[in-house]
């Protein structure tokens, strides 16, 4: 008999798990699973994952073609990206992070007005803190000056750290890789010297915009190792590259934070393509041509052609 009159509501409780549940913003995230900058956006979409819900659409993949360049001799044939229909529909561009509404991608107009798609993988971290107001732990300060300074020090690591990544291993020249590599410990010893204790950055007890930006770089650095040499792995010769490591391991100590990384030989293997210099893409291309990886042009450095 108990069982009859507490039926109701269970019934009651379940009905309003799932309203609760539809209530969660919903996203349609373009990806690909190899690509540091949509790494960004699944560090956000992990951090608040109990506030919405995401379908993965993995947007970019690698085909090879005949070399554009005969002057570049590889041990394989280039390798372009090819992108998937979605991508392209809802950012021509063909970029990835790309975030799309329900209300865009389905286009039913009863799931709400149509939104325009969010590009750009450190708007994205900050949009996705935005859209469920920062959830239970905001990767955003509070404080519109606090929040002004996180935005100027992701952008310093951006273009100090993450964009000479692909210096060391898109350049064939060991002169101009060692020069990448420099700049970039440079990056890492002024980011270890600006975490005023951390564990994270300003001193945060949790991750915030510039943990986020620059992880799936540092994540990556010990491909350095393996295609450059011993003489490339991240030394721990000064207070701020100790402390660097020390926040790596930090990161690395987070579960939402671990369930995020490529599988490692896999990811190896992906960017053998832009350590032998035969992957084609925008970033590639623009570190080709002398530019930072920040520094791309979609006219000029597009690949879909």
């Amino acid at each position: 008999s108990s069982g009859r009159t507490d039926r109701p509501v269970r019934d009651d409780m379940a009905a309003r798990h799932v309203a609760t549940k539809a209530m969660k913003p919903h996203l349609y995230y373009m990806s690909a699973w190899f690509c540091p900058f949509a790494h960004r956006a699944t560090l956000a979409l992990e951090h608040h994952s109990s506030h919405l819900t995401w379908e993965w659409i993995e947007a970019l993949g690698w085909e090879k073609r005949r070399a554009t360049d005969e002057s570049l001799q590889t041990e394989h044939e280039n390798w372009y990206h090819f992108k998937a229909p979605e991508l392209m529909k809802h950012n021509p561009l063909g970029m990835v992070p790309t975030l799309v509404s329900e209300a865009t991608f389905t286009g039913d107009a009863s799931k709400g007005p149509a939104k325009p798609p969010v590009r750009e993988s450190l708007v994205a971290i900050e949009f996705v803190d935005e859209l469920v107001g920062g959830g239970d732990v905001p990767i955003m300060p509070s404080c519109p000056y606090e929040r002004a300074k996180m935005r100027v020090a992701a952008d310093v690591v951006n273009k100090k750290v993450c964009s000479k990544y692909y210096h060391v291993l898109v350049r064939q020249d060991p002169r101009e890789q060692r020069e990448g590599f420099e700049a970039l410990i440079a990056g890492l010893d002024e980011f270890g010297s600006q975490l005023d204790g951390g564990p994270f950055y300003g001193g945060r007890s949790t991750p915030g915009l510039v943990d986020y930006a620059l992880f799936p770089w540092a994540h990556r650095l010990p491909v350095f190792v393996h295609y450059r040499g011993e003489q490339y792995a991240i030394p721990k010769n000064t207070p701020g590259l100790r402390a660097y490591h020390e926040w790596l391991a930090a990161m690395h100590a987070l579960p939402k934070v671990r369930k995020t990384c490529p599988p490692w030989d896999d990811y190896l293997a992906h960017i053998g393509r832009y350590a032998d210099g035969s992957a084609r893409s925008k970033v590639a291309n623009a570190v080709r041509d002398g530019r930072d990886a920040h520094q791309y042009d979609d006219v000029k450095d597009d690949t879909s052609h």
